[in-house]
């Protein structure tokens, strides 16, 4: 004979059933609503060193030039990135980098995605990275949670107007030599921007040829705002 539906087991096995599908659903709509609006929402958001920030103001660093916008995995993450430089024939850069998302990039291979913008960005100004470092410092006014990187920076060609600066000439096996080191250091951190709900991963990158120039570009990054 066969069973009644109505028997308790039957009734919690279908209700079960049932908020799984409805579960499922309410998922599968919240991705789909991601994927095709999240674009749309996110603004690019450039993070920048004031005016008034004090060797802008005194004139010994020059910009933001180069200002430039990107879009990462369909628009899901969008880059601006702003540059400064020294001026008086110093060899200094820095390039200020923000990566906006609806979610939290630090979660999401951030050391992996930072080494590979400090090698792409170091290719731009034809030079390759090696011996790199993790540093620590915990007296940078800048937001908790921060990880700084370094690299020793070796020029591929000296016809930039940064390694002539830097005293670099090609020797007679056409391989270039410096007479200042140059150093490429990263700082990165992350924060909620409260009032687009929207999160920014700043990456500030340093070229430098010696500690002088290395620390003013630290400093100009604590006005980053």
């Amino acid at each position: 004979m066969e069973e009644s539906e109505l028997r308790v087991g039957g009734w919690e096995k279908k209700s079960g059933s049932r908020w799984l599908k409805r579960l499922f659903t309410i998922i599968l709509i919240a991705i789909l609503g991601f994927l095709i609006i999240g674009p749309t929402v996110i603004n690019y958001s450039p993070a920048y060193v004031p005016s008034s920030s004090l060797y802008l103001a005194n004139g010994m660093w020059n910009g933001p030039f180069d200002i430039y916008y990107s879009k990462e995995f369909t628009g899901h993450v969008k880059i601006s990135s702003v540059t400064y430089e020294t001026t008086n024939d110093q060899s200094g850069k820095l390039k200020v980098i923000t990566m906006s998302s609806l979610i939290n990039l630090e979660d999401f291979r951030l050391q992996e995605r930072v080494i590979e913008r400090v090698k792409e960005e170091a290719k731009s100004e034809g030079m390759v990275l090696s011996n790199g470092l993790i540093l620590s410092d915990d007296e940078l006014d800048i937001p908790t949670g921060y990880s700084i990187y370094q690299w020793d920076a070796l020029p591929n060609s000296a016809e930039y107007d940064f390694y002539q600066e830097a005293g670099c000439y090609p020797d007679f096996d056409l391989i270039v030599k410096c007479e200042s080191e140059i150093i490429a250091k990263a700082f990165v951190w992350n924060q909620e921007n409260t009032m687009t709900l929207q999160y920014q991963t700043i990456i500030c990158i340093i070229f430098g040829t010696n500690g002088t120039i290395i620390n003013q570009a630290t400093e100009l990054i604590e006005d980053v705002i």
